[in-house]
């Protein structure tokens, strides 16, 4: 054997040797995402802590309590008739006199994961 065949065949055992540490032999093209409704949840979740959770949230110290300013939202959704979760929307898309409205913050798909979201606390 030449020294420039050997160092071909060095290099090619080389070249082989790195791919089989690099890339698995079980490499299968499987998609490990997640379902549909746990990404909504998520994606609402972080809507919910932007713009929700200063006063839904404690953060205001009073005799070492943290209280929050606007109710806890735990358990809104929870056994929710239709005709209640219509009002509840309603509520965040309109707002009151303490809360501010988000009907033109948030996209409908926003929205529906916002709720999705709200229906897991």
């Amino acid at each position: 054997m030449t020294r420039s065949t050997w160092r071909k065949t060095a290099a090619v055992a080389i070249a082989m040797a790195a791919a089989a540490v690099i890339v698995p032999r079980d490499a299968s093209p499987q998609t490990t995402a997640a379902p549909a409704s746990v990404d909504r949840t998520r994606r609402g979740e972080a809507r919910f802590y932007q713009h929700c959770s200063l006063c839904h949230m404690g953060r205001i110290v009073k005799d070492d309590v943290y209280d929050p300013m606007g109710p806890r939202l735990s358990g809104v959704f929870k056994n929710v008739t239709p005709e209640r979760e219509k009002v509840v929307r309603t509520q965040i898309q309109q707002g009151s006199p303490r809360m501010p409205g988000f009907q033109y913050t948030f996209t409908p798909a926003e929205f529906e994961d916002l709720i999705a979201f709200m229906k897991t606390l």
